[in-house]
């Protein structure tokens, strides 16, 4: 968590809290594509925004070891324990 924080701006820093916030608290295994969809809503101003809210970077390149990305789409947190 400490070289993910390490050199990153604030905005970058939100995007990990969000997809970490999304995968720990989701009853299943979540595809990329609706991890994107969900970003992307605004809930505050009752719309949704692909192309301003998407994540830029992949989940890898956002928490680095702490997700693993399957085979078959799905990102997942690493090991059950971080979600503790």
């Amino acid at each position: 968590m400490t070289r993910m924080f390490a050199d990153s701006s604030p905005r970058r820093d939100n995007h990990v809290f969000r997809l970490l916030g999304w995968l720990a608290s989701a009853r299943r295994p979540l595809k990329w594509h609706e991890i994107q969809g969900a970003v992307s809503i605004d809930l505050d101003k009752e719309d949704i925004d692909w192309n301003r809210r998407k994540l830029r970077e992949d989940s890898k390149e956002l928490c680095g070891a702490l997700v693993e990305i399957k085979a078959d789409g799905t990102v997942e947190l690493v090991h059950h324990t971080a979600r503790l």
